[in-house]
């Protein structure tokens, strides 16, 4: 998809959606949330959040959350 915007004068703006055909690849990757600090997950009964810590996100399980 492409997107063409053209300016025809101070009050006209003309947005012009064009869709493509072509295929392309896309990529993508999933990993088992574990806490950071036991590495425990739901595989072992435990819940696992993610929080954001000084612009890093962390996994913590129920034990370690509010530490």
């Amino acid at each position: 998809m492409s997107q063409i915007i053209a300016i025809k004068s101070k009050d006209a703006i003309i947005h012009d959606i064009v869709f493509s055909n072509k295929k392309f690849p896309m990529y993508s990757s999933a990993n088992m949330a574990k806490c950071d600090v036991c590495g425990k997950g739901l595989d072992d009964g435990f819940s696992v959040t993610a929080k954001s810590i000084l612009k890093e996100t962390g996994f913590f399980c129920d034990v370690h959350l509010n530490y």
